[in-house]
């Protein structure tokens, strides 16, 4: 790739830029297209790890600061329990059918409450499809942004987390959620 396009400017069609921030749950990789933020990673304890994946993700080059305006403050915030809207440009491209709308759904979990996989997947149009829904959850492309760690089990108890399930509860404590059961690890 030319090094004025590297620094630059204009992406190139299907290009991914990454952009890596310090949270104080670790280090989070963002990944932005053409269209968005696509994806994030979860905080990670070292830099170095965000930034592998973030380059497994196909996000080669910087997003240039000028283009980043404040997302990763935003995220940082969102990542601490501070901050109740990203209020980003999310890139849905790729993303569609029950899984979207169950992205969707998930983002509009208002901060510091919490849902059942069971909810989730009523809300999306498929009352029956709570299983699914934990599993659209499990490979949420964009954590933390999209809050997969609002979503519980229907028995009040915190289910699976891609970060642990420490970090689920941490995630929900910051933002003052309240819930009632159990951890459990399945």
């Amino acid at each position: 790739m030319d090094e004025d396009i590297r620094e630059g400017a204009a992406y190139m069609p299907g290009e991914l830029r990454f952009h890596i921030c310090e949270t104080e749950r670790g280090w989070m990789g963002l990944v932005f297209s053409e269209h968005g933020l696509r994806y994030t990673t979860l905080p990670l304890s070292m830099r170095e790890g965000a930034l592998r994946q973030v380059m497994e993700l196909g996000a080669d080059d910087p997003m240039p600061e000028k283009e980043l305006a404040d997302v990763p403050e935003r995220v940082c915030a969102l990542a601490s329990g501070r901050y109740e809207n990203l209020a980003v440009h999310v890139d849905w491209n790729g993303i569609s059918g029950f899984r979207r709308r169950v992205l969707e759904e998930a983002m509009r979990i208002p901060h510091g409450e919490t849902r059942s996989y069971k909810w989730l997947a009523e809300q999306a149009g498929s009352p029956r499809a709570a299983r699914a829904a934990g599993r659209v959850m499990a490979t949420n492309p964009l954590p933390i942004v999209v809050p997969c760690h609002r979503v519980i089990g229907s028995d009040g108890g915190l289910h699976g987390y891609g970060g642990g399930l420490p970090m689920k509860e941490a995630l929900l404590r910051a933002e003052g959620a309240f819930w009632q059961g159990t951890i459990r690890s399945d």
